[in-house]
């Protein structure tokens, strides 16, 4: 169930990120500054992918005891990456 959400929602992020990029960026904008927006869109946008993933594990570590580890470095990456790209681009 949740493997198809990440086939249509990761995707569609990334396509998202893409396309409003090439949209709004200027032709001289240089590609460290596009790399630096698209991943800083991209982490944003994750949290619309993060938060039901969140919820189903919690939801079946309730029911059957699973546990999943991936969600917690995927919350601890888009935090700290965000954190960081904060301090760096100010």
């Amino acid at each position: 169930m949740m493997l198809v959400f990440y086939l249509i929602s990761l995707p569609l992020t990334m396509g998202m990120v893409i396309l409003t990029l090439r949209y709004f960026a200027g032709p001289a904008v240089p590609i460290y500054v596009l790399l630096t927006v698209g991943y800083t869109w991209f982490c944003s946008f994750s949290i619309i992918i993060l938060v039901p993933a969140d919820i189903w594990t919690v939801i079946s570590l309730t029911m059957v005891g699973h546990s999943s580890k991936a969600i917690s470095l995927f919350w601890s990456l888009t935090y700290w990456s965000t954190f960081l790209l904060t301090w760096y681009v100010n």
